[in-house]
């Protein structure tokens, strides 16, 4: 992957819930090039993310997370160092 690459702990977390292979977890994905990316699945990753980052995400930071890039956005202003 050239340029940017997403965390790997991340994209662990992202693969594993959207059932997709690490390698397709790259900043630009969005909930709309995911087909299960749905309210149900969106809470799977809140409650996946809070568990692996040991963090809390308000409803704010839950509705920002659109994307790979917005999850990685919402991530590190929880104070979460992803190495990017």
């Amino acid at each position: 992957m050239s340029g940017f690459e997403t965390n790997a702990r991340l994209a662990e977390v992202l693969a594993d819930v959207f059932s997709l292979p690490v390698d397709q977890i790259v900043p630009g994905l969005t909930k709309a090039d995911v087909g299960n990316w749905d309210s149900l699945k969106q809470m799977d990753l809140v409650m996946s993310l809070e568990k692996e980052f040991g963090i809390a995400l308000e409803i704010e930071d839950i509705v920002r997370m659109d994307s790979v890039d917005n999850v990685i956005r919402v991530l590190e202003s929880k104070g979460v160092d992803l190495g990017a």
